[in-house]
């Protein structure tokens, strides 16, 4: 099975509107810790970026034809609550624009829609964060065009 997690990161990173905003700080899973030459993603207060999480919540493949329909948690921070919005219609226009298209490995994601947009503070750090899903609908095997 073809996991799209990494194909959605890229597309992320590669819009010019979600870059304007978060740079390449799209991540899978958790925010980008702390190493030896970057401080991390998340933050205390004062020394907020902007960055955006994107998690699988559901990969169900179907049970007779190739196909899933995925749902990821998507977390947009900002540096105040203003910039996660930002951060987070941009992340919804990049997704609704897309139509279907065929990724280098093979896979083919018919449809990608953008739901939810809850403003909140992480509970860890206070950053302010918006959150949605995406939900798509894409192969499970490689494809050709």
């Amino acid at each position: 099975m073809i996991d799209p997690t990494g194909s959605l990161i890229v597309e992320l990173r590669e819009d010019a509107g979600v870059a304007a905003i978060a740079g390449a700080r799209i991540r899978g899973l958790e925010p980008e810790g702390a190493t030896r030459t970057y401080e991390g993603d998340a933050l205390g207060p004062g020394h907020y970026k902007a960055f955006v999480v994107l998690a699988a919540l559901s990969l169900p493949p179907h049970r007779r034809v190739p196909v899933m329909w995925a749902e990821y948690v998507v977390r947009a921070y900002g540096r105040d609550g203003d910039e996660a919005m930002a951060l987070y219609l941009a992340i919804v226009d990049a997704m609704h624009r897309r139509g279907p298209r065929l990724k280098s490995n093979g896979l083919g994601i018919y449809s990608t829609h953008v739901t939810g947009g809850e403003a909140s503070k992480d509970p860890k750090t206070q950053q302010p964060v918006v959150t949605g899903t995406i939900q798509l609908t894409a192969t499970t095997q490689a494809v050709t065009a």
